[in-house]
């Protein structure tokens, strides 16, 4: 077993039992508009423990939008998002950081800060004290680093590294925020082969240890091979909703890409 597989081992234990019918992360007929123009529409959908779930689409078809309004980052015009079965709306800021954590496309800082350091930050939720950091703090961040293969990036200044190895820090930062829902916004892009195939096994094995992964993806193949369930948006809407056998058809990816159907069934 590898060291990052003793870290999982050790650190991912589930704390809820999978369940597909308790709403851990929901929308009912949710609306969102940005300058009186609508991004999202009549979206609808029910998330449970343990589910990975991969949200796909062309660009400028509303995924990023979706993943910030379930994280609570992009008010909502209508409709609702749910969070642990509670409305998102009712819940205080801190109790949402403590519930999902959202590694962004890409990380960027305008000032020096060590890698290890900026995943500790993850750690703020659970309530580190005035004085920085804890031992135990910095324990998590560290056991973080060592699960995504970065722990040689810790004495790192972040603005030194590549944009791999940034996006590896950004995963590891929301895992050290240990919370029961991870969600992803590109989280491959700017990795190489080797990190590719290794954040890959980290999902899987995120989401047997019944934590949620919801991750929007750009490569159908990723897709098709790790997530059991695959929602695919057009034009801000939910065109797809189901395993990816059902949902990734050539016409359905033809008409979301805008793409001939005859290519579509190469992908």
């Amino acid at each position: 077993m590898s060291g990052r597989e003793r870290a999982l081992d050790a650190h991912d234990q589930p704390t809820m039992t999978p369940d597909a019918s308790y709403e851990l992360l929901g929308a009912r007929d949710v609306h969102v508009t940005i300058n009186d123009v609508e991004i999202l529409r009549n979206i609808n959908l029910k998330i449970g423990v343990a589910e990975r779930v991969a949200i796909v689409g062309a660009n400028g078809a509303g995924k990023t939008s979706l993943l910030r309004a379930l994280s609570g980052t992009l008010p909502v015009a209508s409709g609702e998002v749910i969070l642990c079965t509670e409305p998102i709306s009712t819940l205080s800021r801190a109790t949402i950081a403590r519930s999902i954590a959202v590694v962004g496309a890409d990380l960027a800082l305008p000032f020096a800060t060590r890698a290890d350091e900026l995943v500790a930050l993850g750690r703020l939720p659970h309530g580190t004290g005035p004085g920085g950091p804890t031992a135990h703090d910095r324990e998590r961040a560290a056991a973080a680093l060592e699960r995504v293969g970065a722990s040689h990036l810790a004495p790192r200044d972040v603005r030194t590294l590549s944009a791999g190895e940034r996006q590896l820090i950004a995963i590891a930062l929301g895992l050290a925020q240990e919370t029961p829902i991870l969600a992803l916004d590109e989280p491959t892009v700017h990795l190489d082969l080797k990190h590719r195939v290794e954040i890959a096994d980290l999902l899987v094995a995120l989401a047997d240890r019944a934590r949620t992964v919801v991750a929007i993806f750009h490569e159908l193949d990723m897709v098709r091979d790790l997530f059991p369930r695959v929602i695919v948006m057009k034009g801000g809407q939910i065109v797809g909703d189901g395993a990816p056998s059902e949902v990734l058809t050539a016409a359905r990816v033809a008409d979301a890409w805008g793409i001939p159907v005859e290519r579509a069934a190469r992908l």
